[in-house]
């Protein structure tokens, strides 16, 4: 069983990944360059870390949950509405 400080560390490093793959998606939608592989790899990221902790493995508050799904819904929409153009 890992310590407080050792889950800490886990869920501190994975949404560190997640925020980076967000803000690398918006960059490049920024800058109008093709989204799709970075929207691809924030969406694993942030699914894995709802999945660790839907299955009590991670502690995220409500807050961090809401806010990486709100993403996660953003980024979907933002990827149909260019497939469709």
């Amino acid at each position: 069983m890992s310590s407080p400080v050792d889950e800490i560390a886990s869920v501190s490093e994975q949404l560190e990944q997640v925020q980076k793959a967000l803000d690398l998606f918006k960059e490049k939608q920024s800058k109008r360059e093709s989204a799709s592989e970075a929207a691809i790899e924030f969406v694993e990221k942030a699914s894995l870390v709802l999945d660790r902790a839907e299955r009590k493995e991670i502690s995220l508050t409500d807050d961090q949950i809401r806010r990486i799904r709100n993403n996660l819904l953003k980024i979907r929409s933002s990827l149909v509405k260019n497939q469709s153009s």
